[in-house]
């Protein structure tokens, strides 16, 4: 049957919020960015709107997705972006190339062709052994690339025991985390608010000596965590040496994947060692439950080679991420699209 499907066989269909929600748990590479707590929060902060379609073949769910859309004004086109999407590979299955191929095919049809919109994917992070097939489902489906690099990241696998995770670590990695271990830190994990409170100044400490801005920063993730439902679980794990905070995380547990959203320590946390110390909890918590990997959170070696030296010491093998793939319109749509684009980025310098 699979061999056969293409978008004429599957149907497309708008979804709540809440009834997607429940169906994203129906998928193992679900992501933190297509859950709606994530994905209303992330519209908002553009003036975009928020939207889902499930996609069937029969009875059969086989893609959702979380799409923001920001038109222009009077115009009525815009663009249409799926982030780490879309989903589609069930909870027990595994990824079909052609199935991916057909769900595309499917939303360029609705996107790009019956509401003029310019359709813009950031695709999952799937594993290097499926970015060929990933790449070629783009090309056949008739979508460009943009151009520079995707999203870098290192990915731990977690099927093995917690031992054997600790003997992968980079020798010099796990002697700091052995340090860190002595030195009595207490690790707290919750997603009650006062936490992403307590956390936000040590971000914000970072972020003044590091000279960089987190528009989606712990208060951003706090309000996330406040409004996730079923198919996402913000959570904050904080390092303490006694009463005093001295490291926090915070991270994303969803579908298979847990990921690496935000994390600071005080210079006291680092002389501590209170990352690693962290660290080691958050893949402790993703093992429990039942976590196939861990998504370090992406780096930039040239921009940041100290973070980046840090996640590779993890033990995790490097991924990077294919590039935003998009499907214009036909014009006069394109044209307009790509007018506005170029006068936003001169007005922006």
């Amino acid at each position: 049957m699979r061999a056969l499907m293409s978008e004429n066989s599957l149907i497309l269909s708008r979804v709540d919020d809440s009834q997607a929600d429940t169906l994203i748990g129906e998928f193992a590479d679900a992501s933190w960015r297509q859950c709606p707590a994530y994905a209303c929060a992330a519209a908002a902060q553009i003036r975009a709107v928020s939207e889902y379609v499930k996609i069937t073949h029969g009875d059969e769910l086989v893609a959702l997705a979380n799409v923001r859309i920001k038109k222009l004004p009077v115009v009525g086109t815009g663009i249409a972006f799926i982030s780490h999407g879309p989903m589609v590979v069930r909870k027990g299955g595994e990824f079909d190339g052609v199935v991916f191929c057909a769900v595309l095919r499917k939303l360029s049809e609705y996107y790009s062709e019956t509401r003029k919109l310019c359709l813009r994917i950031e695709p999952h992070v799937y594993a290097d052994a499926l970015r060929d097939a990933v790449k070629t489902g783009f090309a056949n489906a008739g979508f460009t690339r943009q151009a520079g690099n995707g999203y870098q990241t290192f990915m731990i696998d977690l099927a093995p025991d917690l031992e054997t995770l600790r003997k992968k670590l980079n020798g010099k990695w796990r002697t700091d985390l052995n340090r860190g271990e002595r030195g009595g830190l207490r690790i707290t994990r919750s997603s009650e608010a006062e936490d992403f409170d307590r956390f936000a100044p040590l971000l914000e400490q970072l972020a003044d000596k590091k000279g960089f801005l987190a528009p989606q920063d712990a208060k951003f993730f706090k309000n996330v965590a406040a409004q996730a439902g079923l198919s996402d679980n913000i959570t904050v794990h904080l390092a303490w040496n006694g009463d005093e905070l001295v490291g926090g995380h915070i991270g994303s547990f969803t579908g298979d994947t847990a990921v690496y959203l935000l994390g600071a320590t005080t210079d006291k946390g680092r002389n501590l060692r209170a990352s690693y110390v962290l660290q080691w909890a958050v893949m402790e918590h993703a093992k429990s439950l039942g976590m196939a990997r861990y998504d370090l959170g992406g780096v930039d070696e040239k921009a940041n080679p100290a973070v980046h030296r840090f996640k590779k010491r993890m033990g995790g093998i490097f991924v990077e991420n294919l590039v935003i793939c998009e499907k214009m319109p036909a014009q006069p749509h394109s044209a307009i699209i790509k007018g506005a684009e170029y006068l936003y980025r001169k007005i922006k310098g």
